[in-house]
């Protein structure tokens, strides 16, 4: 009941970099999970609490979850430098420091068994990301679309209709993402962590 009500409960506003990785990381979780369990949960109906007890599915699950964290996170990022890059944060101080703070909340997990080179790429590919995203607004929808795609590829089962379900897939992350992005825009108190990041180098 605890963990339930606390998603409703006021959240903090961010004022520092530190406040924003806390944040990025709990938002990527809720939203990854959310989207992934309650789909599989949806789409196996009765035989969902058999499939959960199973070790082998769990494990596959697992993979599926891990990979839609990384991904949300990332879009998450992306939009977070779309707001601070709109408030006067220098691209060149901006892009880096994110990426840091991408790659220090990955390392601040275990390393997931399917992962055994870790998340390298996934570092190296935000960073491109960055480096090629326009000044001006992001698109959650487009963002939030490609990860659940990705997702979509990597779940533990065969869905009935691929193309009914990768939409409903899509769909989860896509009302996720577009409702973090709401949250960002109240909490993300812009003139503190501008002034964290410093000037360009």
């Amino acid at each position: 009941m605890l963990s339930f009500l606390k998603a409703f409960l006021p959240k903090p506003k961010i004022r520092s970099l530190a406040a924003l990785q806390q944040f990025l990381d709990g938002e990527a979780a809720f939203v990854a999970q959310r989207s992934v369990i309650d789909y599989v949960r949806n789409e196996l109906g009765s035989l969902s609490a058999q499939a959960f007890d199973d070790p082998r599915f769990r494990v596959k699950l697992a993979v599926c979850r891990w990979e839609g964290y990384a991904a949300t996170l990332a879009d998450m990022t992306m939009l977070t430098h779309a707001r601070l890059l709109a408030a006067g944060a220098p691209r060149a101080a901006l892009e880096p420091r994110l990426t840091e703070l991408y790659s220090a909340i990955l390392a601040g997990h275990p390393v997931p068994e399917h992962r055994g080179q870790g998340w390298s790429s996934d570092i190296a590919a935000l960073r491109l990301r960055l480096a090629g995203r326009p000044d001006g607004p992001a698109n959650p929808q487009a963002y939030a679309e490609k990860t659940g795609a990705m997702v979509f590829e990597t779940l533990p089962f065969a869905p009935r209709d691929k193309v009914e379900n990768r939409m409903v897939l899509c769909n989860a992350f896509v009302f996720g993402l577009i409702a973090f992005n709401d949250r960002l825009a109240r909490l993300l108190v812009t003139a503190p962590l501008c002034a964290e990041l410093g000037p360009a180098p």
